[in-house]
């Protein structure tokens, strides 16, 4: 009895949190897109790496028609008091070669794609995400 009890427990704590972790999230993006409201030719993405016993991370950008990174923000951690911070280093570069640099680096690497940064994984999931997009987008039909 007491170990249902204590199960009980456990998922409305992971509930609760997931809840903060979410409206985080939401508030973050928001803030994000309402720099870009009412400009034309501005998209946001975001891609996210979970991991049962390790960090996970979450990767948002905001990209323009010509694929280049406008805004990049990263959150990376176990916990839900993980926060946001900007990595300067890929704002300015086109979304391909973001790519290119995750999978250099991904290849220099020996381990296996488990064991990659989560940061990378999620930057590489979003960088995607905003090619294939965008390039959808532009495709004529004519």
């Amino acid at each position: 009895m007491n170990f249902v009890m204590v199960l009980c427990f456990l998922l409305i704590v992971q509930y609760a949190l997931t809840f903060i972790q979410m409206r985080y999230y939401r508030k973050n993006m928001d803030n994000i897109v309402s720099a870009y409201k009412g400009k034309e030719g501005y998209y946001f993405f975001s891609g996210m790496e979970r991991r049962k016993f390790r960090p996970g991370a979450i990767a948002m950008l905001v990209v323009d028609n010509d694929y280049i990174i406008q805004e990049c923000y990263v959150v990376n951690g176990f916990s839900v008091l993980s926060k946001f911070k900007e990595l300067g280093k890929y704002k300015g570069q086109h979304s391909g070669a973001v790519l290119d640099i995750l999978e250099v680096s991904q290849v220099k690497s020996k381990w296996k794609s488990k064991r990659l940064p989560a940061i990378n994984i999620a930057l590489s999931k979003a960088a995607e995400n905003a090619l294939l997009s965008i390039s959808k987008k532009n495709i004529s039909l004519v």
